[in-house]
């Protein structure tokens, strides 16, 4: 029998933080900070969201809105909750939410290795379109530039 997952999305608020913080840590080797995801949670072109398993926080997502378009700025799940569709459906959500505000496109970059996540994104409808040379540091790596249309 196929494990089932159930999650729901909510906006990011403050009580999601510590968890968002344990996540970001083991997800990324220059994580953003307390400060940050509290002023992206107040900042007028920000979209922050978090998938909850019950009152646990399995992932999140932080998008910008800028124009007419959504710029994926931050997304992780917890290493307990991947591969089980919880990117995928903030993903989904978050572009629902980008279209009904407007937006005609998406962009995101993503780790070159990040096999994983750009396939995710692809399956979205995300297509390569630019690599940015030494985007990323620790380790140092280009960035895959993907863009969606809406």
């Amino acid at each position: 029998m196929a494990e089932t997952n159930p999650f729901v999305i909510r906006f990011m608020d403050r009580r999601h933080i510590p968890q968002v913080l344990e996540i970001e840590r083991v997800s990324y080797p220059a994580p953003w900070s307390e400060t940050t995801f509290s002023n992206e949670m107040i900042s007028g072109v920000s979209v922050a969201i978090v998938a909850l398993v019950g009152e646990s926080v399995a992932g999140y997502v932080v998008g910008w809105v800028v124009a007419d378009q959504l710029h994926i700025a931050n997304i992780a799940v917890s290493p307990g909750h991947q591969r089980r569709g919880i990117g995928n459906g903030m993903m989904t959500w978050l572009l629902e939410e980008a279209v009904r505000k407007g937006c005609t496109s998406s962009s995101l970059e993503v780790r070159e290795s990040n096999l994983a996540a750009r396939s995710m994104y692809g399956g979205l409808g995300y297509r390569s379109v630019a690599i940015r040379k030494g985007y990323y540091s620790n380790p140092a790596e280009d960035a895959v530039v993907m863009l969606k249309d809406l």
